[in-house]
């Protein structure tokens, strides 16, 4: 087990050390997750325009996963 030697909550670490805290497994570029902040926003506003003043969270959550690309 690797410990960091400074106790910061932001440090910079090495490829290594990332693959110990991410359980071995390094991410690729295609692996990589991403969220598209404007698709969850349109989503969201969508929902406020044409539905309900207020979302549900099982709208939110349709909105997240749209973001996510899932």
């Amino acid at each position: 087990m690797q410990v960091l030697e400074n106790n910061a909550l932001f440090t910079e670490v090495s490829a290594e050390q990332s693959q110990v805290v991410s359980g071995g497994k390094k991410r690729g570029h295609s692996d990589s997750l991403t969220f598209d902040l404007d698709a969850y926003l349109f989503v969201l506003g969508a929902g406020v325009v044409f539905g309900n003043p207020t979302l549900t969270s099982d709208e939110i959550q349709v909105g997240w996963e749209y973001a996510l690309g899932i």
